[in-house]
């Protein structure tokens, strides 16, 4: 497969700045000024978590998006243009909800009116980037599977961007209309959903299906499993969605329909890890890179946060545990699987930089050469048992237990991020290794580099 992308100009920058956000609510909780103990609706824990749902996690997929869609469609983005126009009103708009959330918090000097406006630029900005992917996909007709849990988990961000935004208008509203004091009472439940369960999952579940299998030299056909995987995590959560917004504008009994939505979802989202033990199964690379072993604790992570909560859902204590299982998803599962990928995908990029054009012209380093796994193992393991600490923390509502957890974690993230600083920023005289062609994948399996031809990627990690 000829790859015609290249390297996004802005994949790096997204990457970037959604590090800083993710340290920022870290060290915000550090701190004890956002604090999970407190309660998920806190003015002040919604500065954190909207530091590392809007910050982090979203700045940082479509980052790889922008990289990773022109890949699986062989084709170029539509525009390097909206990207930016992206990047810059997100930006804006979350600083203004961050505003509005410190004046929900009592700061006299701010309006809660920049939650509404920020909410909407941040809408705006998350339209661009919609756009932009979606016409790269609409151009390359039938969509490759993987592409496929990318768009519809394009449309879940919109649909979580507009309920965040009608908990906005409810809040800033002299007389908000019924229908946003409905949607705000019952609509927390819908907006974790459409944004953890769409946004979040749909797409790391795209982008990991192709990643994972191409790191490990796996065969990666799609399998009824997969088709399974998409089909019931969509249809669980539109129906938990519509059940929900039925009981909250019509008042029509949900709780059946949320239940078997979230069952769905779930089922899907197991028929997802019984594939991804599948590449890890049958992988042709028997020695796994660090960034695989990592992806797979992460994901364990995501599991046992997925069982907690279904079992907390079947006793009743949902409310009750949901700020640890909440921790254990987004800071131990979704953050970490994110650390882990960038750990590979910051040194492909920057060795496509620096020494693909160099490729065929004389002996160039591989891109393991630009990272130092067995210095870099410690931070990670550090990272994830500090994740479980701190959640563990949490649900044993152990304040100093989870201060020293957190703090822990903070620097985890602190190491690991020099890591990545390290791999983008070589020794310009750093020497060339030997080059060992790993074994190529069963035939018929695929192996697309990430930004680059399939025959470049294995002759270079």
């Amino acid at each position: 497969m000829m790859i015609r992308s290249g390297v996004s100009r802005w994949t790096m920058v997204h990457f970037g700045l959604a590090i800083v956000a993710l340290l920022a609510a870290e060290v915000l909780f550090v701190l004890g000024y956002s604090d999970p103990l407190s309660g998920l609706r806190a003015p002040a824990t919604l500065v954190a978590v909207h530091l590392l749902t809007i910050g982090w996690l979203s700045l940082l997929m479509l980052g790889a998006l922008y990289q990773f869609v022109p890949v699986i469609t062989n084709t170029r983005l539509y525009s390097q243009r909206l990207p930016l126009y992206s990047l810059i009103a997100i930006i804006t708009g979350l600083a203004a909800m961050l505003a509005g959330f410190l004046a929900l918090g009592g700061l006299s000097v701010l309006t809660i009116a920049w939650l509404p406006i920020g909410g909407s630029l941040v809408i705006a900005g998350f339209a661009l980037g919609a756009i932009d992917l979606w016409v790269t996909l609409w151009r390359v007709r039938p969509l490759p599977l993987p592409a496929g849990f990318v768009a519809v988990g394009l449309g879940f961000l919109l649909l979580t961007g507009l309920i965040g935004l009608g908990f906005a208008l409810t809040f800033t509203l002299p007389q908000p209309p019924g229908f946003l004091l409905a949607l705000t009472a019952e609509g927390l439940s819908l907006h974790l959903a459409a944004g953890l369960g769409g946004w979040f999952t749909l797409t790391v579940m795209g982008v990991s299906y192709r990643l994972l299998s191409m790191f490990m030299l796996s065969p990666d056909e799609p399998h009824r499993t997969t088709y399974a995987a998409l089909i019931l995590t969509v249809t669980g959560l539109l129906l938990l969605i519509a059940a929900g917004l039925g009981g909250a504008w019509a008042g029509l009994a949900s709780g059946w329909g949320k239940s078997i939505g979230a069952a769905l979802a779930g089922l899907g989202v197991a028929f997802y890890l019984v594939d991804i033990a599948r590449f890890y199964r049958t992988r042709s690379r028997r020695h796994l890179e660090l960034n695989s072993t990592t992806a797979a604790a992460a994901l364990g992570l995501v599991t046992l946060a997925l069982a907690a909560g279904a079992l907390a859902a079947a006793w009743g204590v949902l409310d009750r545990f949901a700020g640890a299982i909440g921790y254990l998803f987004v800071l131990g599962g979704l953050t970490g699987l994110g650390l882990s990928q960038l750990y590979k995908v910051v040194p492909f990029l920057t060795w496509l930089e620096l020494f693909g054009p160099k490729l065929g012209k004389g002996p160039v380093p591989r891109v393991q050469d630009l990272v130092d796994e067995r210095r870099a193992m410690p931070w990670f393991v550090l990272y994830f048992a500090t994740a479980l600490a701190a959640a563990g923390s949490i649900a044993l509502d152990q304040a100093p237990a989870w201060r020293l957890a957190a703090g822990l974690q903070l620097a985890a993230t602190v190491l690991i991020v020099i890591e990545l600083w390290r791999s983008r920023h070589p020794d310009p005289n750093l020497k060339p290794a030997p080059m060992k062609l790993p074994v190529v994948p069963a035939p018929g399996a695929k192996s697309a580099a990430f930004a680059s031809p399939s025959s470049r990627q294995r002759s270079t990690t």
